[in-house]
């Protein structure tokens, strides 16, 4: 078990009882995570690492990719109010590098992520099963897009109110 799943006795028992539900839902590669997720420790997924909100959306869990494409307006905003208010306490590098956090711990515990997020759809007995192209594109508008427009419209706001 993987180090994250063997540590909890719910997510254990749920990986016994569950695998043939989790292979149909899973789909593409579904031999590939199961073994993850039986695995003796984690494994880093560089798919999540690298390309996140699309694999995710790949993968349909489209309420995941809405809490990163938060995270990552979050760290606009931030980013924003550095810009606009020249504020000494927030430096561009730690904004970059919350940023790069958010990416590894995306990569880090991918997997995890997924598991958990299998295991919802199929305890609410969900139609989403295997994967989606059309959700990279999801993936794409939830986790790139959205971030970008709300943090531009915003900064466009704030430069007509502000007269700069």
């Amino acid at each position: 078990m993987s180090t994250y799943i063997k540590s909890n006795q719910k997510n254990k028992e749920f990986l016994e009882s569950n695998e043939e539900k989790l292979l149909k839902y899973i789909d593409k590669k579904g031999e590939y995570y199961l073994n993850i997720f039986k695995g003796p420790k984690n494994k880093t997924n560089f798919c999540a690492l690298f390309l996140g909100p699309l694999w995710m959306g790949y993968r349909q869990m489209y309420f995941e990719t809405f809490i990163v494409g938060c995270s990552i307006t979050l760290l606009g905003f931030l980013a924003m109010i550095y810009e606009f208010f020249s504020l000494t306490t927030i430096s561009t590098s730690i904004i970059r590098g919350l940023n790069y956090t958010l990416m590894g711990l995306m990569g880090f515990f991918g997997n995890y992520i997924y598991f958990l997020s299998l295991k919802r759809r199929i305890t609410k007995g969900d139609e989403k099963i295997g994967v989606s192209k059309i959700g990279i594109l999801y993936g794409f508008i939830l986790g790139v897009l959205m971030p970008m427009a709300i943090v531009g419209i915003t900064g466009v706001i704030l430069i007509l109110l502000l007269g700069a």
